[in-house]
């Protein structure tokens, strides 16, 4: 006799219905603590508020072959890996956006510095993901990404031949984890990272605009 299978169109419906689906274009992003100035420009409220597309970011664990007798295992090791992050920001008519970027990309190894390498702690921000549900009103999935910076300023090509186009700017973004309210730090935490309690307890605070 064959197995009946699991799946229930019915049940399946109402879960749609009663959760409903996560939209790919509901989201929020906020930038914090980003250690550079621009004149006339709010560098924070700039990058968060015309940052178009995101992501969630993923993670890899680490794996060695376990070579013993029997089975073969790939078991565990170290810290995870993070993928990078990749945003794009719309730019406006001044290019405000292109201008905190490459200001803040420049921090890390200034040119007008004589290319010395900047201390990690002063060119290190804040950048928190947030997933909204259907309405655009209620936050449902926060990621807070801990000491971001620009790592790359990808180009921005112009063409005459395009026309009634916006120009938009792509930066890849490093940084060292992230944490939701699921996966929390534990004793990662650098000094002066006061994002999170000191207990182990996930208290994310969530920065006002």
């Amino acid at each position: 006799m064959a197995d009946t299978a699991q799946f229930n169109v019915g049940n399946f419906s109402s879960k749609i219905s009663g959760s409903g689906l996560a939209s790919p274009n509901k989201f929020e992003v906020i930038f914090s603590r980003i250690p550079i100035a621009v004149d006339g420009v709010d560098a924070t409220t700039q990058l968060s508020l015309m940052c178009d597309q995101c992501s969630l970011a993923g993670r890899d664990v680490q794996a060695v072959l376990d070579l013993q007798y029997g089975v073969r295992r790939q078991v565990v090791y170290n810290a995870p890996s993070y993928t990078p992050l990749s945003l794009s920001f719309l730019c406006t008519d001044n290019m405000n956006e292109k201008r905190i970027l490459d200001v803040w990309n420049n921090r890390c190894v200034s040119v007008t510095g004589g290319y010395h390498v900047e201390y990690y702690d002063n060119y290190v921000g804040h950048l928190d993901v947030y997933v909204l549900d259907r309405s655009g009103k209620n936050r449902t999935y926060h990621m807070h990404y801990h000491e971001v910076y620009p790592k790359t300023v990808t180009a921005v090509e112009l063409n005459h031949g395009t026309t009634n186009a916006t120009l938009r700017v792509t930066a890849e973004i490093q940084y060292a984890f992230w944490t939701t309210s699921d996966i929390h730090l534990g004793n990662t935490r650098k000094s002066g990272d006061t994002t999170h309690g000191t207990d182990n307890t996930p208290t994310i605070t969530i920065p006002k605009r």
